[in-house]
């Protein structure tokens, strides 16, 4: 596998475990708000979920593409200055 799969690899497999680590207990917080704080009925907590995950995800994918973005720029440029 070559260096360019192995980064793309890497990437997806912390982009998915932060993920999961961030959405689970967030989409469990949003449930509960929307079924105990505001009688919410399936559709609108269909509604609130999705939107609420859809914003902290790109979140979340932004910033961690930003992140090895600058991971592998730093590298390549201090290969290219030795």
């Amino acid at each position: 596998m070559n260096q360019k799969k192995k980064r793309a690899l890497k990437e997806a497999i912390v982009d998915t475990f932060l993920g999961t680590l961030i959405m689970a207990p967030l989409n469990y917080i949003i449930i509960y708000i929307c079924l105990e704080l505001l009688s919410f009925n399936a559709l609108q907590i269909t509604i609130a979920t999705t939107v609420t995950l859809f914003f902290v995800a790109v979140w979340r994918k932004a910033t961690i593409r930003l992140y090895f973005e600058k991971k592998y720029d730093a590298r390549r440029n201090s290969k290219s200055v030795e």
